[in-house]
């Protein structure tokens, strides 16, 4: 019979694997407990793979004989492909069995899909398949390559961890009440606004540098968000203004970007999702200057970026941190990424009102 029930299997190793995770685009310590892992078996009655997240609803069969229909909340579709799920995989009437955190709001039957079995004996690690270095990362074997260039291609990162607490950002007190004033149902991930800078460098999807001459490209499968600009030019590069306007150079091995003139923005420096923010947040004014500092190891395989971020307004002094990115092999497909309001919508509803600090 299908059933619903609290996990009793190894709940802590559970837990283990869960709680240095996020969802990109929303934040995920705000939606799930992580100490609370459920298992579900049932019926897939609905089926939406969309970005930012998809959704499905399993109808499960109670003890007492009546139906119960759970959501269940996932990633969004390029990430899904990666895993090797398409819209043949999970269908409505599958029969499926699925594990993962429960929602924070108890009245809701919902949790966060991190592994989804399938009745034919497929297993898909939804959070595990973000949280470390992809098992398809290669070194660069191109011959003759030097220079700027060793930096071309397209490169993944994961997500280290993100839980509700401070911020490591040297917030002052403006930044500080903002933060503590964050609504997790009222944010701009409701209305497809994307993440900004520097979130948007720490997101799980495809990263590709491209070269034409002293042109380079910035593409992020996230948004299909392109940032070009001319290497060695004084004049900015603009193409959305939400994320600044910005000149580039390569000089000591390092691609040097800088970015000023971005508009005062709700999550400007920090998302919830990310480390930065950890569950809430952090507004950004038109103040806000980025300088990203990239360079690659030795044999091609992995991208350091280096950036700091200012903004008076709402920061003590600027900051400074890390992200790794490792290189994916050349023809990596890239999906498409087009945010669907409603089910943007849908996610941001389900999150709970959390005491951050």
């Amino acid at each position: 019979m299908n059933n619903f029930k609290i996990s009793g299997f190894a709940l802590a190793g559970a837990v283990f694997f869960l709680a240095s995770t996020a969802n990109a685009h929303h934040s995920f310590a705000t939606h799930y407990d992580t100490t609370n892992v459920v298992e579900i078996s049932g019926v897939l009655s609905e089926v939406k793979m969309r970005s930012p997240h998809s959704f499905f609803g399993v109808d499960v069969v109670t003890e007492d004989g009546t139906i119960e229909t759970w959501d269940v909340e996932a990633h969004a579709v390029p990430i899904l492909r990666r895993l090797g799920i398409t819209k043949d995989t999970l269908k409505v009437g599958d029969t499926v069995t699925i594990r993962g955190p429960r929602s924070r709001r108890p009245e809701k039957l919902l949790l966060f899909g991190a592994e989804i079995n399938t009745a034919d004996g497929k297993r898909f690690e939804m959070l595990d398949s973000i949280r470390k270095a992809p098992d398809y990362a290669i070194s660069d074997t191109r011959e003759g390559i030097t220079g700027i260039d060793r930096l071309t291609g397209k490169w993944m990162t994961f997500i280290t961890g993100q839980k509700v607490s401070d911020s490591p950002m040297p917030l002052n007190d403006a930044g500080r009440e903002a933060r503590e004033n964050f609504d997790p149902l009222v944010n701009p991930a409701s209305k497809c606004v994307p993440s900004n800078l520097p979130s948007l460098l720490m997101i799980p999807y495809v990263y590709e540098i491209k070269r034409d001459g002293d042109d380079l490209d910035i593409f992020h499968e996230y948004a299909t968000l392109h940032r070009p600009f001319t290497l060695g030019s004084s004049t900015p590069n603009v193409t959305d203004p939400s994320f600044g306007r910005r000149v580039g150079r390569y000089e000591d091995d390092t691609l040097i970007i800088e970015s000023d003139g971005f508009p005062a923005m709700s999550a400007g420096l920090a998302s919830g999702w990310e480390p930065n923010g950890n569950g809430a947040d952090i507004p950004s004014s038109t103040q806000k200057e980025l300088i990203e500092r990239y360079t690659v190891n030795e044999d091609g395989s992995v991208l350091t970026l280096e950036y700091t971020v200012t903004d008076p307004a709402y920061l003590t002094e600027p900051y400074t941190a890390k992200v790794i990115w490792h290189r994916m092999p050349f023809d990596s497909t890239i999906y498409e990424f087009t945010c669907d309001a409603e089910i943007a919508l849908r996610s941001t509803q389900n999150a709970a009102v959390l005491n951050k600090q």
